[in-house]
């Protein structure tokens, strides 16, 4: 059985084409926009799960792209699949523009808009200015394309990793517009700060445990106990499932891996497998990595860890999405419905998520008044 979680996986390796005459179509070429040398496109294989995939100039080796009955198929090997076609953001095209060198540092990843930021070497001011912040956040929002917003931030040297840069960043949007703020960064020297984190607007926090290294194996993004550290920390500041991290696929180790899920979910942290930036195609890989979204799924359920904050997203893995890689494509979905597509369950999840900040608030502030700070 070939799953859509599989077919995704393919898609990122071998990227798509066209049959004839059909990149023009009024249904394909909206979707298209500027992707490093070439173009890319994100196609929808089912409701809420999404691929970005790469056109490809060999045809020979990508998956074609054809039109057939009315409707926009992909070639597969158990035979074409209706696919859809996600039309690009205005916002996304303008990246090609010399006036909007900002939309550079951007992203769309299913319902988010990641901006990747870091410090300037000589000025230590972030890459993106408050005012370019707030232009590329409302272009996105103004065209539906994002429901909350996501920060990116590099390592970097200082004590507190930039987050003194970043605090007005949050506050702005907060004020701007109604949305959720997550940050996906780097653990500050003095865990404290990490509730001034939360009482700055940070909803949701990622602190990455491992990435791959260049040539596709697994390293470690901070040392191990102190991203562990940290992580239970903030698991014990933020709202369950708020606090995540990201693992990469070890596959020369793949049981410490499905160890690491089981030790982060007994923990509330949400444990993210981050898919290689060109997928995978060797039928054991593939294997492996069916196995380790079946462990995903089973153990985000043994351990009732709170779904709702995840996002369908292309570039990981999740206990949310996690069927897809697992079940036949007719009865994969996701595990429940993400709060961002709701606007009463997102109007509720705000309202809640103020109320716990200020109570959080006020208990840190009385715990510093009671220690004479």
């Amino acid at each position: 059985m070939t799953t859509l979680g599989q077919l995704k996986l393919e898609l990122l390796h071998r990227g798509v084409a066209f049959a004839k005459n059909v990149r023009s179509d009024d249904r394909i070429a909206p979707g298209l926009f500027p992707d490093g040398d070439g173009q890319g496109l994100v196609l929808s294989l089912a409701e809420n799960f999404f691929v970005r995939a790469r056109v490809n100039p060999d045809k020979n080796a990508a998956f074609l792209i054809n039109i057939e009955k009315d409707q926009v198929v992909l070639a597969t090997e158990t035979g074409p699949l209706e696919i859809g076609v996600i039309p690009a953001p205005g916002f996304l095209k303008d990246r090609e523009a010399p006036r909007n060198p900002a939309s550079a540092f951007i992203q769309l990843d299913g319902y988010c808009l990641n901006l990747n930021l870091y410090l300037e070497a000589d000025t230590r001011q972030l890459n993106l200015s408050l005012e370019d912040t707030i232009h590329l956040v409302r272009a996105a929002f103004q065209e539906g394309a994002a429901d909350l917003v996501q920060l990116n931030m590099e390592h970097c040297v200082e004590k507190d990793r930039g987050f003194s840069r970043l605090a007005p960043l949050v506050q702005s949007i907060k004020k701007n517009f109604r949305t959720f703020v997550a940050l996906r960064g780097f653990p500050p020297d003095d865990l404290w700060m990490i509730d001034s984190f939360y009482a700055a607007g940070v909803d949701l926090i990622t602190f990455p445990l491992e990435q791959y290294a260049a040539d596709g194996g697994v390293q470690p993004a901070l040392p191990a106990k102190r991203g562990t550290k940290a992580l239970e920390y903030a698991a014990g500041v933020f709202g369950a499932g708020t606090v995540s991290t990201e693992l990469a696929l070890d596959r020369n180790h793949p049981p410490p891996l499905l160890e690491k899920i089981t030790a982060l979910s007994k923990q509330g942290i949400l444990p993210l497998i981050r898919i290689p930036e060109r997928g995978l195609h060797l039928p054991d890989e593939l294997q492996e990595l069916r196995h380790v979204a079946g462990h995903l799924h089973q153990t985000a359920q043994q351990e009732k860890l709170n779904l709702k904050w995840l996002y369908p997203a292309g570039s990981w893995i999740s206990p949310l999405d996690a069927s897809f890689y697992t079940d036949p494509p007719k009865t994969a979905k996701l595990a429940q419905r993400p709060v961002y597509q709701s606007t009463l369950g997102k109007t509720a999840s705000e309202g809640f998520a103020a109320l716990r900040r200020k109570l959080r608030i006020k208990n840190v502030s009385d715990s510093y008044e009671s220690a004479g700070l």
